[in-house]
């Protein structure tokens, strides 16, 4: 089925990151079709947990409550014995890792999708992909047949194994790990504490994530275990199980049981001329401390907007690329963060585990520390350097609380005229908001000039989680783009003009469609999918 010429953007798989990503898209008028080739959508619970701030960003197109409704909140994490991270400590909405099966966040996300007008291909495979200066074709098959389809871009959301970024020739590099980790979710007759629980010991390590009704998500992975195709059995897990534990759990009545492989890889480049990657296409790691999953939602929620004005015409020059200077380095963070966990949690010196264990139990001793770590953990610490924001001075910035780049909190925003409101309920719509602290709506009234890609919001007061702030203009993906200080309102209202542009493009209607060719575009890259193994890559790929 070919695509309509105003498709104008084609994803390639429906996972979670895909399927976010079509969101993202559609929310901002973009036209988007997901080719997948599994004929349905698994079932399979694979990677089972959203962080505060990957709820946060759902948050902000509305289907965090969805995913709230569906899932189990557990508010603590035991990464040692005598160690834990309290989840509730966090100033968030979400102050809670919110344990949800993959299955069931695919759902949410795929109705959204539908709602907003994304066509779904299933029991698609590409097999062949060129792009030029115009745009990407894609050879795609399925059981009755083969046909093209074009788009202005493609994005690769399609696994470990991309065929997209196969086809478009990025390398992904990296090694794979020598030991094979057993997933499980399964119940127990004698369960640990409904905590997420991380234990490591005797060269190996266990994870255990509580689902409710008395089923678990269980990983353990040890140094002597390496990969076999032999499959897992309730006597095998029982054994590896009793060895982290101290005791026999009683695992029975398996839902699922599977072997995995460990990759540690990243793509060469995110975005080669129309053809771009997110989520574990660019990148995989250990699965020790679940980010993957969280990882590539975040992917596309920062590629969501810049793409759509890329292909509406009104990105400003080189706002496509920050998706990938901005997203690398989180992956890059990530990957060192989980290979060195990884390699710690797994080393057969028992002197090493005691010592990371009361050196990790004496820091979480400290609220200050344990909050910290918890932020980190739950994706709040997150923020972009300066980037972009570093070329649109700002008035009066010394001492402020916020700066370009960083999270925006959910705030309770008053209004001119109108009831407070959340700021991400104002957000819905993936344009930039514009909070105008002044009394004179000045701010405000400067964003007219950009229509409907600015959403002006007249507060008028001062906003005690923004102290000294005088305006604010805030990304679609909740961050900060520019902030003006409040003891400079001089010359305010030509530093939001030069903010507006640096972001949101140049004043006046915006184009409707991509006029020029993409950065770095280039020629045909013909090519045939090659067969992989399917194995596991992770736990969001087991």
């Amino acid at each position: 089925m070919a695509i309509a010429p105003e498709q104008s953007v084609i994803v390639v798989g429906a996972g979670p990151t895909g399927l976010a990503l079509a969101c993202e898209l559609a929310a901002a008028g973009v036209s988007c079709t997901v080719l997948e080739r599994r004929l349905a959508p698994s079932t399979q619970s694979r990677a089972m947990g959203l962080y505060s701030r990957t709820m946060e960003v759902l948050d902000l197109r509305g289907h965090a409550d969805g995913l709230v409704a569906l899932g189990r909140p557990v508010s603590r994490m035991v990464p040692a014995r005598g160690a834990r991270v309290d989840f509730a400590e966090l100033d968030t909405r979400f102050p809670y890792l919110n344990v949800i099966p993959q299955s069931r966040t695919e759902e949410v996300l795929q109705q959204r999708a539908l709602d907003l007008g994304v066509t779904i291909e299933r029991d698609a495979e590409v097999f062949g992909l060129a792009q030029d200066g115009s745009g990407v074709t894609l050879q795609v098959r399925s059981g009755s047949g083969e046909w093209e389809e074009s788009a202005d871009f493609v994005v690769g959301c399609d696994g470990a194994h991309s065929v997209v970024r196969e086809l478009a020739g990025i390398a992904f590099r990296g090694r794979t790990y020598g030991i094979a980790p057993i997933l499980a979710d399964v119940r127990l007759r004698k369960p640990p504490p409904d905590d997420v629980l991380i234990l490591s010991g005797g060269g190996g390590v266990m994870v255990s994530v509580p689902y409710g009704d008395g089923l678990y998500r269980i990983a353990v992975a040890r140094r002597d275990r390496p990969w076999t195709r032999e499959p897992v059995t309730l006597e095998e897990l029982s054994e590896v199980l009793t060895r982290a534990l101290g005791f026999d759990p009683g695992p029975h009545d398996p839902e699922w049981l599977a072997r995995f492989k460990i990759h540690q890889r990243i793509a060469d480049q995110y975005r080669l001329g129309r053809v771009l990657l997110a989520g574990d296409a660019a990148h995989l790691h250990s699965p020790l401390g679940g980010q993957g999953l969280n990882l590539g939602i975040q992917d596309a929620v920062n590629l969501g907007w810049k793409l759509a004005a890329q292909v509406q015409g009104w990105a400003p020059v080189g706002l496509l690329d920050s998706y990938e200077a901005e997203r690398r380095p989180q992956a890059e963070r990530i990957l060192r963060a989980t290979d060195r966990a990884t390699r710690v949690a797994t080393t057969a010196s028992a002197g090493v585990t005691a010592l990371r264990r009361i050196a990790m139990a004496k820091a979480l001793s400290y609220r200050r520390i344990r909050k910290v770590a918890g932020e980190s953990v739950s994706g709040l610490r997150n923020g972009y350097a300066a980037g972009r924001a570093a070329r649109v001075p700002g008035g009066g910035l010394r001492g402020l609380a916020m700066r370009g780049g960083q999270r925006v909190p959910d705030l309770t925003v008053p209004r001119v005229g109108a009831a407070p409101v959340r700021l991400y309920s104002l957000m819905r719509d993936g344009r930039f908001v514009l909070l105008d602290l002044g009394q004179d709506g000045a701010c405000a009234e400067v964003t007219e000039a950009w229509g409907s890609r600015v959403s002006p919001v007249r507060v008028g007061v001062t906003v005690p989680e923004l102290p000294g702030v005088g305006a604010l203009l805030v990304r679609p993906d909740g961050y900060a783009a520019w902030v003006d200080g409040d003891q400079d309102p001089g010359g305010r209202e030509e530093r939001v003009r030069l903010a507006l542009r640096q972001w949101c493009g140049v004043e006046g209607p915006a184009p409707q469609r991509v006029a020029e060719e993409a950065d770095g575009a280039v020629g045909v890259v013909p090519g045939t999918a090659v067969a992989v193994e399917q194995e596991p890559a992770s736990i969001e790929q087991a």
